[in-house]
């Protein structure tokens, strides 16, 4: 699926859809500084721009749809862009329940020990690498990047594993409070679950070549 070989109506598609990457990236970045600053407006901001990744996945799906009416299209190439948007998508709303849960922090005044603080600020980065080398990796098809973005996807899970089961000790010791507790898990999940979906995409991608 070479950049090359496409015509112009779905070069403009890839671009837009890496686009929504970097929005995407944008949000998690606004969700990191709004948890780090308890900064609802940040929050607020974020919210906003999830829903315009909503918007333009309605209509890049209504223009491929279109597009495969013609017959000098190539089928197979749409399904698999289509399927790269759904991907980001369902990696969005992983993104928006990460806003409702900073949201509920900052809210409710929920306090995190400072080794949660500093786990899921690891982790937000961790995952912003992976949705700011998605972007280029839908520009570029470069093997280098994909293969950087599969190791860090590696990576994440593993970092996480080992966080997940410091957080349980932390719990069992009382350092760590139930409600930020339920927090934590809720975030971290849905961390795992942005970035499996944005790995799925990317493989999608590579899958029609």
């Amino acid at each position: 699926m070479d950049a090359i070989n496409l015509n112009s109506d779905l070069k403009d598609v890839v671009e837009r859809v890496r686009g929504m990457c970097f929005k995407a990236e944008s949000i998690l970045s606004l969700c990191m500084d709004g948890f780090m600053k308890h900064k609802i407006g940040m929050i607020d901001e974020a919210k906003k721009m999830s829903q315009a990744i909503y918007d333009e996945e309605n209509e890049l799906i209504a223009m491929l749809t279109r597009a495969a009416s013609k017959p000098a299209m190539d089928k197979e190439t749409i399904k698999a862009v289509m399927a790269v948007i759904s991907h980001i998508e369902m990696a969005t709303n992983g993104l928006v329940v990460i806003l409702q849960g900073v949201k509920k922090k900052v809210d409710e005044g929920v306090l995190f020990s400072d080794k949660g603080v500093n786990e899921i600020s690891h982790l937000f980065r961790e995952t912003l690498d992976i949705l700011r080398t998605a972007g280029d990796v839908i520009l570029t098809k470069n093997e280098v990047l994909k293969k950087h973005l599969a190791d860090k996807y590696i990576s994440l899970g593993q970092t996480i594993d080992a966080y997940s089961e410091e957080h349980e000790d932390r719990l069992i010791k009382g350092v760590c409070q139930p409600k930020s507790s339920s927090l934590y898990l809720n975030i971290v999940d849905s961390l795992v679950k942005v970035a499996g979906h944005i790995k799925q995409a990317i493989d999608r991608l590579f899958e029609n070549r």
